[in-house]
């Protein structure tokens, strides 16, 4: 019991105690069965706006027409199939032979020969480019870096034994100048 009971003078503790234990009782089954003041459901669905009839029976009209035309055009086809309608053969003797067939054939094997000639002419032609020079000038070049250059140069991708040859000049190098004996001398700045 809250305080506020509690100083309120009462006639009789047994009476008072059914009384509040009576209004608990009702308010809680007030509370169970209350319902909310704002309608928060989905409204009512009709079933005339679920279903579209008019939609249906139109779709079922159409795929009827389909089903028609296509037991139509399969009825065409199997009379095709059984029945030899189609008039494409021509036993006629005059039109088998062609007017301009030896013509043609000519034309045919001048072309042939002019192409083979051609490519006669282009496998046997002498190349402008000598490779053989540019391989000798690369060599030379290269040669004429290597005088110019302190470092080792290298041009393009390096193979493995090129790499590991490198690599030895490197440390080789590295050794002379870290010994300090009889190597060049060396320059201090102040």
């Amino acid at each position: 019991m809250d305080r506020a009971r509690k100083a309120m003078p009462i006639g009789n503790k047994q009476c008072y105690a059914r009384h509040v234990k009576a209004n608990q009782d009702k308010h809680k089954a007030n509370l169970a069965t209350v319902r909310c003041s704002i309608d928060n459901k989905p409204p009512q669905r009709f079933a005339h706006l679920q279903k579209n009839q008019k939609k249906e029976q139109m779709m079922e009209e159409r795929y009827a027409e389909i089903e028609r035309d296509n037991r139509y055009l399969l009825e065409k086809m199997s009379h095709i199939m059984r029945n030899n309608t189609m008039d494409n053969q021509n036993d006629s003797i005059q039109y088998s032979k062609s007017l301009t067939k030896e013509a043609r054939k000519r034309e045919m094997k001048k072309i042939t020969s002019e192409n083979q000639e051609i490519l006669r002419r282009i496998q046997h032609a002498e190349p402008t480019y000598d490779h053989m020079a540019w391989e000798e000038d690369a060599r030379r070049h290269e040669g004429y870096m290597k005088n110019l250059c302190e470092l080792p140069i290298t041009i393009g991708p390096l193979s493995a034994a090129e790499e590991a040859q490198h690599h030895m000049a490197q440390t080789r190098t590295a050794q002379l100048d870290g010994s300090g004996g009889g190597g060049a001398a060396q320059i201090q700045y102040e």
